[in-house]
């Protein structure tokens, strides 16, 4: 048995507004057998502050390659059987981690995954999140209606993270979805209806900065990792995934120009037709 039945892995960079609010989620389990590991990229807005007051944690502070980067020295240095990844600005809802540990009881259960809700910068609840479909195969058609996972609802054992390989750190946006893909081929990824995190969702995050382009960078880049997975050209599946994916392009354009007023392929359109 490890001296830990939890690691947390926290990359974090300049997020001294967010971090104390992360930290104080894994605390308030109320476990002994937790340990935070906060990976910091050098950050120089007083997270190192906020860290030095909490001498539980486990932690670093240097350059790094990036976010995923620093999560794959987070795993490395985790000392429990199952890991978390919870980012800077996200947090733990309360005492979620013995309905987890419950789960983990089964020496079988290898991937838990939950629900949770997206926040706003004041941690206001903005929306709920579901992970309904965590297959494999419904992961790999990341296009479809109501497609939604929550990464930071997710553990694993530290097992099959070695089982599969860490984060893929050539991706920026997508390197949680190609390793729910990865971990869900390898291992069923069960799913527990309760909500275990708040993913925040604001202006200067990663993902809020793309979410008014008209394909978003981390949409380009999921469906980069899709690809990889869609087989070769030589099998039959490759063609039902190109299917797919072609029909949703075309009803989400349909949808646009015939039932969204302000949007771009609705404008677009009146453009073309000289009516805009």
């Amino acid at each position: 048995m490890p001296p830990f039945t939890f690691s947390v892995i926290t990359p974090s960079f300049n997020q001294a507004r967010f971090i104390e609010q992360n930290i104080r989620s894994v605390l308030d389990q109320n476990r002994a057998d937790v340990e935070h590991i906060i990976i910091d990229g050098g950050s120089t807005d007083g997270t190192l502050d906020v860290l030095k007051k909490y001498s539980h944690l486990k932690w670093i502070s240097e350059p790094d390659r990036g976010q995923s980067h620093a999560l794959n020295k987070g795993f490395k240095m985790a000392g429990g059987e199952i890991i978390g990844w919870l980012n800077s600005d996200d947090y733990y809802c309360p005492r979620i981690l013995s309905a987890i540990a419950e789960k983990f009881y089964d020496k079988n259960t290898m991937a838990v995954c939950g629900d949770g809700y997206e926040v706003n910068e004041r941690g206001e609840m903005m929306r709920p999140l579901s992970s309904r479909r965590m297959q494999p195969n419904d992961l790999i058609h990341y296009w479809k209606w109501r497609y939604e996972f929550v990464q930071p609802a997710l553990f694993f054992r530290k097992s099959a993270l070695e089982a599969i390989g860490y984060l893929d750190e050539n991706l920026n946006y997508a390197m949680d979805y190609d390793f729910l893909i990865r971990l869900g081929r390898h291992c069923q990824i069960h799913y527990i209806p309760q909500p275990f995190a708040n993913l925040r969702m604001y202006p200067e995050s990663k993902t809020g900065q793309n979410v008014a382009k008209v394909i978003p960078s981390y949409i380009r880049e999921m469906h980069k990792v899709s690809r990889r997975y869609w087989g070769s050209p030589l099998q039959l599946n490759y063609y039902s995934y190109a299917a797919s994916f072609t029909a949703a392009i075309m009803f989400s354009i349909l949808k646009n120009i015939f039932f969204s007023p302000a949007s771009k392929s609705r404008q677009a359109v009146k453009r073309l037709l000289g009516t805009g």
